[in-house]
């Protein structure tokens, strides 16, 4: 089954390409990847243009009411941190996503990836981290403290509160993941938080394995939608890598409707 959409995942591939050639000229990549090689973290501001933005979060709007997944779970692998959200994982958007599939393969959207974080990214070789949704739309929902396993991630916010209702993100860049041994506190006593708001359109780069990185609690009426798309370096796919606060938060490449 696949969501109705106007745009098609035809027409959205040179429509993105567009608009990323017309408002990502050389000079902005250039301050990006000077900013990226300082905090980890950039944000792409309106990197999805309107019409686009609409019709993925229309797309991943439907797909969530009728697959979403609610969590509150703690876990212990990042220290404890919570995890209080909606998810849906790969192998339902692979079906009924078709837009979100072609923004994820699409070569525009790995170019400038690449350019910015100064090495060449690659579409992550375990499907299950392609691409998911989560949704934050209750007081006190979070993505709290964690790393991720593979070396970038990109997240097209769909929706956003304004910063008074929390939902933006924070980074602490230089920090690494000890899975035996997470130390959260640890991390941010040793570097430097920085807080990044966002509105719908917006996406941004982060480097997932060496920078720890929250969603702020949701607070009030908040609402926060997006897609989180994985992007491997050359270096991650010679690696052996695992998979477990994925896999227990999205399903990994498992797919729930099978399982009715």
């Amino acid at each position: 089954m696949t969501t109705t959409s106007a745009l098609t995942a035809d027409q959205l591939r040179p429509a993105l390409a567009r608009h990323v050639r017309r408002t990502f000229g050389p000079d902005r990549v250039r301050d990006l990847h000077d900013r990226f090689a300082t905090e980890n973290i950039v944000v792409l501001r309106q990197f999805c243009p309107p019409e686009l933005t609409e019709a993925i979060a229309a797309e991943a709007r439907s797909i969530a009411e009728r697959n979403g997944t609610p969590h509150d779970l703690v876990f212990a692998i990042t220290d404890s941190t919570p995890r209080r959200m909606t998810t849906v994982g790969q192998p339902v958007i692979r079906d009924e996503g078709p837009l979100i599939h072609a923004f994820y393969f699409n070569p525009d959207m790995l170019d400038i990836a690449s350019d910015i974080v100064g090495e060449r990214v690659h579409v992550c070789p375990y499907a299950g981290e392609h691409y998911v949704i989560s949704v934050l739309d209750r007081t006190g929902d979070t993505h709290g403290w964690h790393w991720d396993d593979y070396t970038y991630g990109i997240i097209l916010v769909l929706e956003a509160p304004p910063y008074t209702d929390g939902g933006f993100v924070q980074a602490a860049p230089g920090t690494s993941w000890d899975k035996q041994n997470p130390d959260v506190y640890g991390a941010l006593l040793r570097s430097q938080v920085r807080s990044y708001a966002l509105e719908p359109g917006d996406a941004y780069l982060i480097k997932t394995n060496t920078t720890m990185h929250r969603v702020h609690p949701i607070r009030g009426d908040g609402r926060r939608m997006i897609v989180n798309m994985t992007l491997a370096s050359t270096a991650d796919l010679s690696r052996p890598l695992t998979h477990e606060t994925n896999d227990v938060l999205f399903g990994g490449t498992t797919d729930p409707r099978r399982a009715k």
